[in-house]
This record gives C-alpha cells, sequence and structure tokens, in this order.
C-alpha cells in the first residue's frame, strides 16, 4: 500500500521535512517513489504539487494524519481534521484517579471509653526475670 508522508531532512535542530510517497513498509528515511514538494515548520513554508497529490489520492494513496490535517489547511482535502497523536494509557488513568475536590469525612471519629483502656492495662502479663526461672528449676 502506498502511503504520502513526511521524510526528515535537514541538519540536528533545524529539521525541514520532504513530502514524498513511499510504500508503508519501507523505512521513512528510505526510498521515495515520488517527490511531491518540502515543508519547514520554522519558516512555516511549504510547497506542494497538488495536482500530483490529487492524482495519487485518487490512485488509492494513503495519506498520513499529519499531512492530511496539512492538506485540509491548504484545501487540497476537504473534510475535518484527524487526531494525529494517542495519548499515553498512564496519563488518563492518573488524572481520573486524582480527586477534583478534597474529600469531607462524614463519620465521626470513635471515642476510646476508659473502660477499655482499663482492661486491656489488666491484660497484660508480668515478664519475670532470669533469676526467677533459676529458683523454679532448683525447686
Amino acid at each position: 500500500m502506498l502511503v504520502i508522508r513526511l521524510q526528515r531532512v535537514g541538519k540536528k535542530n533545524k529539521a525541514s521535512f520532504r513530502i514524498v510517497l513511499q510504500d508503508k513498509q519501507w523505512k521513512p528515511q528510505g526510498k521515495a517513489l515520488e517527490l511531491f514538494g518540502f515543508y519547514d515548520p520554522h519558516s512555516k513554508e511549504k510547497k506542494v504539487q497538488e495536482e500530483r497529490v490529487k492524482f495519487w489520492i485518487g490512485q488509492g494513496a494513503q495519506v498520513s494524519p499529519t499531512l492530511h490535517n496539512m492538506f485540509v489547511d491548504m484545501n487540497i482535502l476537504s473534510g475535518g481534521k484527524v487526531k494525529t497523536w494517542k495519548p499515553k494509557k498512564g496519563s488518563a488513568k492518573k488524572e481520573s484517579a486524582a480527586p477534583t475536590e478534597p474529600e469531607v469525612k462524614t463519620e465521626p471519629e470513635p471515642i476510646v471509653s476508659a473502660e477499655i483502656v482499663e482492661s486491656q492495662s489488666e491484660e497484660k502479663t508480668e515478664v519475670s526475670t532470669g533469676s526467677e526461672i533459676k529458683e523454679e528449676v532448683a525447686a
């Protein structure tokens, strides 16, 4: 299947892109069947051969989501824009799990009565020392 997509060229930190026609299974930096134009995101300059793009779309070539949105802006394609990225699964869970409003406790805390405290102190066992154990063994 053929796809129209961006091919990165240019220097490090100064990217520019070619708009190319490639087979979908080929590497994006690999060979291109046809060159349609270029796009420079720094200067927002773009040049596209509209007739050739329309021809290949008519032949069944797919357009990448980024280029689809660019072609809609340039009135090469009609219709709405498409979402170009998917949010991470973990970030959506964290946002939904975080409470939006502070929680208010509705149940009062239990009051500890004096009877419970006294019964707990009586249940403590006495600790015997080592000398008492020796006397018991000797007897």
